[in-house]
């Protein structure tokens, strides 16, 4: 519990799930027993950093994606050494496919 802040969409997911697990607990503490209510925080609390959790990491992959999209569809670099001169040379070839480069 002490790297929790290490976790990719942790922290932000925790302290949604508290405040509205806090919030449905306030709201139905108003009619029912207090243990009811913590039952309704404990539920909702699980529920929504789940889903909090689960949102936030389908945008980090969803980033990564395209990320890996526009690395893939930029001029492919390759450095080239002549022994014989002992130079390098930088080689840049553009890829003509069609389907990196296709607006989605």
């Amino acid at each position: 519990m002490k790297n929790v802040d290490k976790i990719p969409c942790a922290r932000n997911s925790l302290l949604t799930g508290i405040a509205g697990g806090a919030g449905m607990a306030f709201i139905r503490g108003m009619s029912v027993a207090p243990i009811v209510a913590g039952h309704w925080f404990a539920g909702t609390f699980l529920v929504v950093s789940l889903g909090s959790w689960h949102i936030c990491q389908a945008k980090i992959e969803a980033e990564r994606q395209k990320v890996a999209q526009i690395i893939e569809s930029g001029p492919k670099r390759t450095l080239k050494k002549d022994l014989d001169t002992d130079t390098v040379s930088l080689s840049v070839s553009t890829s003509s496919d069609s389907s990196a480069t296709s607006k989605s």
